[in-house]
């Protein structure tokens, strides 16, 4: 059956089951308002009191027990108001709201003794520790954003406790693989389910909140195992505000011995404009409103090149002698220079009281190359990345009562990405093949382009619907359910060498051809969160359908030839629980425990799609449609403390185990010799850690907040890479794979995060976040022959210090902010990669069995490579200018 008449028979039933759930919310893109009203004095519960949250229609009234709930509260700071006859009305300020959460505001309203005593006004401060966590949750909000050095979200998020960077610069989660991470804007999945990667992106200046849970997420939330990152966006301000932000900088670097070209300076190297709009449309008053920002920036990068060889150059042995054509202009040329546009808008639209639209824009426009140590001093044969998005989401809320709220939303999003050296796939220029091949293991290429010639667009509608309900004061209800739709095109291709020497491909043998792929995904959940007596209860299910609409052979001994049948369909039951409850008045501790899954990569579904088997040994991988679930069951404890509310106090255990995870299994043919590695659910592993947090917030005497938090974790498996085992039994002599587990390639286990600020408001602000990480671990060898256990051995510590100072001036009555940031403060040379006969990136022993000359270049210049380090220091320095009228 297919996936739309699937869809056509199972939609008329969940929808007729969210229908009889009447009153319900939105999912955790808004937060919580709730508290008690008392009278002054007495203590006694105020009923009908009305409570509103300033400039909006939202409000509520308090109960027979003086309760209230507002529900639907965007996240940020908002003023409430609290008023009734005969009493003096309070204002309270400053009150924080969190996306997700209840923040409790109790109140106590004196009767009004006198005319003129109409009102007081308190400011409300944000809670140290919320007693409605029941998982390991850190949310940071635009102000903080603002004060952190901080250029895009990897930033931001890496500074939390359990996130680990690896090499790569990919995102790890409580020790699971990069694509176990769940990404979202405004509640909507952004992840590109093909390559694991993220689909979109939104920029810092346009980010209201952002939400990392890193422990035992909600029912809500899919397709993830590790953790989720949602990014709430702003929505329009009800005053016209503008700002423009322009800044430039460079690598300031005295490592001239690591990085080619660094000690020569370009003021603009790093050049970056931000433009942010936001107000309401007057003749609407504040019922309509909008946000607009807009971004294009640009860096030469810190790897460079030199043009010594044009990509027709060639070079070869003649006896013992090099021959080496060498016809380049030695002109400088960066190898991993980038720029992007990014353009993001929002409208706010409050139709009427109880009916409101809202709509998010984004595009993405990236170009980028990635450093390629080879093409040192070939530069022009290196490929370029393209990557562009388009994401609009459509959001409807409509309010039954103050308690009910339905949201329906729709996204639909289309990227494209491509890789090549030139657009046209026939181009002249493209060398002949033949010249890529080194004249030694350590020699740097003398000549050829690269020849991968690919593109992907993909196409995605998600249509999702969100009820919440509060059934009473302790029970918010909620249930809803998600479609979506993939439509993936993919151009496998190789660029074609026009002369005269036939040159066999290998990747277009197995690979080459357009192809389309129709994955379809439905999920539905239940959840009710009970709050009752400060004990917090979140139970929940959630139910998965996965149809890749992919095929299979009937028959893997000859997959080419073999009849092709569909695969199967996945369905997935997670059951999600999670407990919270006070210890004393300043104390609480919470349990969580659930089980989560995801569809490996796409990618690996229809990987190798004309099914070959590569003649005359192992060198295939194929593709698998019927890849069942990757799945993890996650366990939490943890225990927060408020000291003198000023101080917060976190320690969280967790542990998980990870089965089903990708693997590979190697797969015999009729044709003796003729091997291929299938992909399958076949490894596993297991993560367990501490986390230890402490934290202060600002008071008026000091004006300094901080945080401190310290990560013990093991991850360990029996394979970091899925292509595990398929590359063992390549070895010579051939490996079997791991039957037990050992530390992953990113198992770092101890990281210390320090973020300290200092605010002077209206006046300045300085920010310094530090990281102190151990090293990852590696296998020793010796002469490419491994000399013990797998990852038994650790790479150097690292540390790293970024530093950010900002003052607010005002110049003929206009109103600017200059700021300097300051990435690797100490210029520190963290080793992110090693050698794996020294465990160390600048030094190897195979100087002592190999020749100094190399042809073109020496072994000690091949042996310097920069993508063992971390990114050298970087200064920019920037005005922003607040826009008035």
């Amino acid at each position: 059956m297919s996936s739309k008449k699937i869809f056509y028979k199972i939609f008329p039933y969940l929808l007729a089951i969210l229908v009889c759930f009447t009153g319900v919310l939105s999912a955790q893109q808004t937060g919580k308002i709730a508290g008690v009203i008392t009278e002054a004095g007495t203590g006694e519960p105020l009923v009908g009191v009305n409570v509103i949250i300033e400039n909006s229609s939202i409000g509520a009234a308090t109960d027979i027990e003086g309760y209230y709930t507002i529900l639907n509260v965007h996240p940020g700071k908002h003023t409430i108001i609290a008023s009734m006859i005969g009493y003096t009305k309070v204002i309270v300020n400053s009150v924080s709201v969190t996306s997700g959460k209840t923040t409790q505001i109790d109140i106590e309203l004196a009767l009004q003794a006198a005319e003129l005593d109409k009102e007081v006004i308190v400011t409300a401060q944000r809670e140290l520790i919320r007693k409605d966590i029941t998982s390991s949750e850190l949310s940071v909000s635009a102000e903080e954003i603002e004060k952190l050095p901080v250029e895009n979200l990897n930033d931001v998020v890496k500074q939390k406790a359990g996130v680990v960077t690896d090499a790569s610069g990919n995102i790890h989660i409580r020790g699971g693989r990069a694509t176990e991470v769940g990404y979202m804007i405004d509640g909507i999945s952004v992840k590109d389910n093909y390559s694991g990667n993220r689909s979109a992106e939104v920029d810092v200046q346009f980010m209201q909140e952002v939400k990392v849970i890193s422990g035992v997420f909600n029912a809500e939330y899919g397709q993830a195992m590790s953790g989720i990152i949602d990014v709430i966006t702003k929505r329009g301000s009800d005053v016209f505000k503008g700002n423009i932000n322009l800044s430039a900088g460079d690598y300031i670097s005295s490592n001239d011995d690591l990085f080619y070209n660094i000690k020569d300076i370009n003021p603009a190297g790093i050049n970056d404009i931000k433009i942010n709009l936001s107000g309401p449309v007057s003749f609407l008053g504040n019922s309509f409103n909008y946000s607009f920002a807009f971004r294009r920036y640009e860096s030469e990068g810190w790897f460079f090149g030199q043009r010594r060889f044009n990509t027709t150059d060639s070079s070869y042995m003649q006896g013992d002698s090099y021959i080496i054509e060498e016809s380049g202009d030695n002109e400088i040329v960066s190898l991993n220079k980038e720029m992007f546009y990014n353009l993001q808008a929002k409208i706010n639209f409050d139709i009427f009281d109880n009916l409101k639209f809202s709509n998010f824009f984004l595009m993405d426009n990236n170009r980028y190359q990635i450093y390629n140590h080879d093409y040192k001093y070939n530069p022009d044969g290196l490929p370029t990345h393209y990557k562009t998005s388009f994401t609009n989401i459509a959001n409807l809320t409509y309010l039954f009562s103050a308690s009910s709220i339905i949201t329906v939303k729709y996204s639909f999003s289309s990227g494209e990405n491509k890789e090549y050296v030139f657009e046209n796939l026939d181009d002249s220029r493209y060398a002949n093949p033949e010249l890529l091949r080194k004249l030694t293991s350590y020699a740097f290429l003398t000549g050829g382009s690269n020849m991968v010639h690919d593109k992907r667009n993909t196409i995605t509608h998600t249509f999702k619907a969100d009820f919440l309900s509060q059934l009473d004061r302790y029970n918010e209800f909620k249930t809803g359910f998600e479609l979506r739709a993939d439509n993936i095109d993919v151009a496998n291709e190789t660029a074609r060498f026009k002369g005269e020497i036939p040159i066999f491909s290998f990747n277009q043998f197995i690979n080459e051809g357009d192809f389309n792929y129709t994955p379809m995904s439905i999920a539905y959940y239940i959840q009710d969160k009970i709050e009752y007596k400060s004990v917090i209860i979140n139970a929940g299910l959630r139910f998965d359908y996965f149809n890749s609409n992919g095929k299979i052979p009937a028959d893997y001994m000859d997959p080419e030839n073999s009849d092709k049948i569909d695969a199967d369909t996945q369905t997935q039951f997670s059951p999600r629980l999670g407990l919270a409850f006070p210890i004393s008045a300043d104390g609480t501790i919470h349990f969580s425990y659930g089980h989560f899954f995801r569809i490996p990569d796409y990618e690996y579904l229809y990987y190798n799609p004309n099914y070959r088997v590569g003649p005359g040994g192992l060198y295939t991988i194929m593709g698998n449609a019927n890849l069942k679930a990757e799945s993890t069951v996650a366990y939490e404890v943890g225990l927060h403390y408020n000291f003198f509310n000023t101080i917060g106090v976190e320690a969280i255990g967790f542990y998980k185990d990870i089965t089903n995870l990708l693997g590979t299994e190697i797969r015999n043919t009729y044709i003796g010799g003729d091997r291929y590695a299938l992909y399958v659910n076949r490894d596993y592993g297991k993560a367990k850690g501490v986390t230890l947090s402490v934290y202060k917030r600002a008071s008026a005497d000091d004006h300094i907040s901080a945080s401190i938090d310290y990560t013990m974790q093991i991850s360990e498996s029996n394979a970091s890479d899925p292509n595990d085992a398929f590359n063992k039994a390549q070895g010579n002599p051939p490996k079997q794979p791991n039957i037990q587990v050992v530390p992953v390639n990113w198992d770092q286990r101890h990281t210390l995060n320090l973020s300290l600020f200092y605010t002077l408001v209206d006046n300045f602000n300085l920010g310094l976040i530090a990281k102190y990480e151990s090293g990852f671990p590696y296998t020793p060898e010796n002469q490419s022959i491994q000399t013990s256990f797998e990852n038994s051995a650790r790479m150097p510590n690292k540390i790293n210090v970024d530093l950010q100072f900002d003052k607010n001036l005002s110049l003929a009555g206009r109103q600017f902010n200059i700021y300097i940031k300051v990435y690797n403060l100490f210029d520190t040379k963290n080793e992110i990669d090693v050698y794996r006969d020294t465990g160390r990136a600048g030094h190897s022993l195979v100087s002592q069995y190999t020749p100094e000359e190399q042809g073109p270049n020496t072994l000690s210049e091949y042996l310097v490579n920069p993508l063992y380090y971390s990114e050298p220091r970087r200064i920019v320095l920037g005005i922003n200018y607040n826009l008035q009228f």
